[in-house]
């Protein structure tokens, strides 16, 4: 996504690039949707944390992890955006979320955290709710005290790798305020429900939370007050979900380009006809200010900038919209080969399709933006198309 790379930066590129060359070519893609390979997503994730993605957060007393620029933020959205571009299935944002509250309120002998950290582990971030709650002044999950413990009841939708996961980081109300609470998948109480949507490289699922008991030290607190920690946690996966999408949009632009150069009619390469000049040049300026706009939210959220609320909902909404138009005009541009099962360009469109709904669509956005403008009036008519 951005321009200038530290050399400890362009070396996590090379070797996330090369290794999902390697092992997630577009025919092993075919497999996961099949599931004809026996593909083990858990194994696979084991891989991809052999790699260091899932300890881009660990703290410094985890020697053998922890982020090659000092800006982990940055670096997990580069690691989304080359993941984005290949489609790979990813329990990134939640191990990301999860190892970031875990590394500062646990120590470095938690087995949590260790299992999150070399993959053994799959934690997932359960912050949506039913009638499309996403933000967290709306979070009805509540965790209250009894003793020395949480209780937790609530229910959660949508959540990525319910199904496969061992822990759930469960954003909820807590001590007059929003928190997040480890929650293990098997705890008495916790039921899920695995679903598939219109992204058939990933699955979902819905959690009911009826009564779980875990102790208080559940809480993971960062030394920082839990509803500062909830609120990162959110832009965090905000962010890395935006990265995803610029990746694969930037992808799919990329393959349309080498298209409109190989492919020849009437007696000439397609690129070269002026309508679809014109059509590939808008489509471009879109991608790029997709990048943008995404970056300027990474580097808000990875500095703790006053303004990172208002860039990670004003890239949420203009991505989440822009995405979906970027994908369609690039397939209609392929011609009647991208709107076959065979093409790879329905694939990419599921995946923005599915990520501009999750955490919030655009419209939300739009909403919270004016809250946060304080405007009123007027937002049904801001419109990105």
């Amino acid at each position: 996504v951005r321009f200038e790379l530290s050399e400890e930066q362009r070396f996590l590129v090379d070797t996330t690039q090369s290794f999902l060359a390697k092992e997630l070519p577009p025919t092993a893609l075919r497999a996961w949707m099949r599931n004809a390979a026996g593909q083990d997503y858990r194994q696979w994730w084991r891989t991809c944390a052999g790699l260091g993605w899932s300890g881009i957060f660990a703290p410094e007393s985890c020697d053998d992890y922890g982020s090659v620029s000092g800006a982990p933020v940055v670096d997990a959205a580069i690691v989304s955006e080359i993941a984005g571009r290949a489609l790979a299935p990813s329990a990134l944002p939640g191990c990301s979320v999860a190892v970031r509250a875990l590394g500062d309120a646990a120590p470095d002998a938690d087995p949590t955290l260790r299992g999150v950290l070399d993959g053994s582990r799959i934690a997932a971030f359960a912050l949506e709710e039913p009638a499309g709650i996403w933000n967290l002044d709306a979070i009805a999950t509540s965790a209250r005290r009894e003793g020395d413990d949480l209780v937790l009841t609530g229910s959660k939708v949508n959540v990525p790798d319910a199904a496969t996961a061992d822990v759930l980081v469960v954003a909820c109300q807590v001590d007059d305020g929003v928190g997040l609470v480890l929650v293990p998948i098997d705890a008495a109480g916790v039921d899920v429900t695995q679903k598939r949507g219109l992204d058939l490289l990933r699955e979902f699922g819905d959690v009911r939370l009826d009564n779980v008991r875990v102790g208080a030290d559940a809480l993971l607190s960062a030394g920082a007050p839990s509803s500062k920690v909830a609120e990162d946690a959110r832009r965090l996966a905000t962010c890395l979900q935006l990265a995803e999408t610029v990746g694969a949009v930037d992808h799919l632009c990329g393959l349309l380009l080498d298209y409109a150069h190989t492919r020849h009619a009437f007696g000439r390469p397609i690129g070269g006809f002026q309508a679809l000049k014109h059509r590939i040049a808008d489509v471009t300026l879109w991608v790029e200010s997709c990048k943008g706009t995404a970056d300027a939210a990474v580097d808000a959220v990875s500095e703790d900038s006053d303004e990172a609320e208002l860039l990670v909902s004003v890239a949420k909404s203009y991505v989440g919209d822009r995405s979906i138009r970027i994908v369609q005009e690039c397939t209609q541009m392929f011609g009647g080969i991208g709107l076959t099962w065979e093409h790879d360009a329905h694939l990419y469109l599921r995946r923005v399709t599915t990520n501009r709904a999750l955490l919030g669509t655009p419209e939300q956005h739009r909403a919270h933006i004016a809250r946060l403008l304080h405007v009123s009036d007027g937002v049904g008519a801001w419109d990105f198309h």
